[in-house]
C-alpha cells in the first residue's frame, strides 16, 4: 500500500484539488484508492465528488480512537467514483490539533492507524493535508511512506514559502529517524503553471536551489517532479461537477497539455509500475458528465 500525501505550509495552492483528481485518475485505473481529508479548517476534499454512501464517522473519531476498525464502514465513505473510498474531515473546531500535541503517540497516530487490516486492501491511499504549518501536518507525513507532493505555484513568495515552511517541518522530523522511520521524499508539483516570464523565473529559482541542494544543511530528500498542472478551468468546472478534470478533457487545441495529460503524467512519475494501467485510462476515456 503506498501512501502519499499533498503538502503546503501555504494555503491556496491546489491541494485539495489536485490530491481529488490524482485519486479519480487512480481508480479509474482499477486501483482500489482511499483519499483522506487531513484539513479541518477548510475540508475540500469531503465534498468534492458526490457520495454512494456517507460513513457516519471521519478522521476525528479515527484519530480519536473512538470508531472500530473491525467496522471499517463506520468511517470509510465511498464517492460514486468506482474503486475510489473516502474518509472526511469532521473536526469543525479544530480539537484534533490539541489532541494530537498532548497525545504520546500524536505525531504516529495516523501512522501506526494505517497499519490496521481495515487498510490492507488499498492500492493507494492519498493524504490532503492543512496549507498551515501545524502538528497535524507533521502527523500527515509521519503517516506518509512513499512519497510527500509538494504543492508551488509559480510565483517567488511561495518559493520563499516552501522554504521556511516545508523545510524547517521537515528538519523538525529528523529525530524520529531514530525510531527507525525513514522521512517520504518530497517531490516538488509546480500547480498552475503558464508561460509568462514570472513563472518562468521562478520555476527557474525554484530548481536551481533543488538542483544545488541549497535548501537545507540536512540530508533531506527533495527534487522536482518533470509534471507540471497549468492553469486551467477545466479543474474548476471538474470541481463544479464532482468530476476528476481527466475525464473532462482528453483533447484539448490549446497550447497546454489537456487536463487527462498531465494528470496521467503525474500518476506515471508517482507510481512508475502502474503505467501500464494509467495508460488504458487514456485509450478508454472513461467520460464525466458536463
Amino acid at each position: 500500500m503506498h501512501v502519499i500525501s499533498i503538502i503546503s505550509t501555504k494555503g491556496g495552492e491546489g491541494k485539495s484539488t489536485h490530491a481529488a483528481n490524482l485519486s479519480g485518475f487512480c481508480a479509474d485505473a482499477g486501483l482500489r484508492t482511499l483519499l483522506i481529508d487531513g484539513d479541518y479548517a477548510q475540508p475540500t476534499a469531503s465534498s468534492y465528488y458526490h457520495l454512494q454512501y456517507e460513513a457516519p464517522y471521519g478522521l476525528y473519531e479515527l484519530l480519536m480512537l473512538t470508531a472500530d476498525l473491525n467496522q471499517p464502514q463506520q468511517l470509510i465513505s465511498q464517492t460514486t467514483i468506482a474503486n475510489l473510498d473516502l474518509i472526511i474531515s469532521n473536526d469543525p473546531h479544530e480539537q484534533l490539533k490539541t489532541a494530537m500535541m498532548h497525545a504520546p503517540d500524536g505525531r504516529l497516530r495516523l501512522r501506526n492507524l494505517l497499519q490496521h487490516p481495515a487498510f490492507s486492501g488499498y492500492d493507494v491511499v492519498i493524504i490532503d493535508s492543512q496549507g498551515a504549518r501545524s502538528i497535524m501536518l507533521e502527523l500527515v507525513m509521519l503517516a506518509t511512506n512513499h512519497s510527500a507532493v509538494a504543492m508551488i505555484k509559480p510565483v517567488v513568495p511561495d518559493v520563499r514559502e516552501f522554504l521556511r515552511g516545508t523545510i524547517p517541518l521537515m528538519e523538525g522530523l529528523l529525530p524520529y529517524k531514530g525510531f527507525g522511520i525513514a522521512l517520504p521524499p518530497v517531490r516538488i508539483l509546480v500547480n498552475c503553471m503558464d508561460y509568462t516570464n514570472l513563472a518562468k523565473e521562478a520555476l527557474t529559482a525554484i530548481t536551481k536551489i533543488i538542483d544545488e541542494g541549497t535548501y537545507s544543511s540536512t540530508d533531506i530528500p527533495v527534487s522536482m517532479l518533470a509534471t507540471q498542472i497549468f492553469d486551467l478551468d477545466v479543474y474548476k468546472l471538474g470541481h463544479s461537477l464532482s468530476q476528476p478534470a481527466h475525464r473532462l478533457e482528453y483533447q484539448t487545441d490549446r497550447r497546454t497539455p489537456p487536463a487527462a495529460q498531465s494528470i496521467h503524467d503525474l500518476a506515471c512519475e508517482l507510481f512508475p509500475e502502474w503505467t501500464a494501467r494509467f495508460d488504458v485510462v487514456l485509450q478508454n476515456q472513461p467520460k464525466g458528465d458536463k
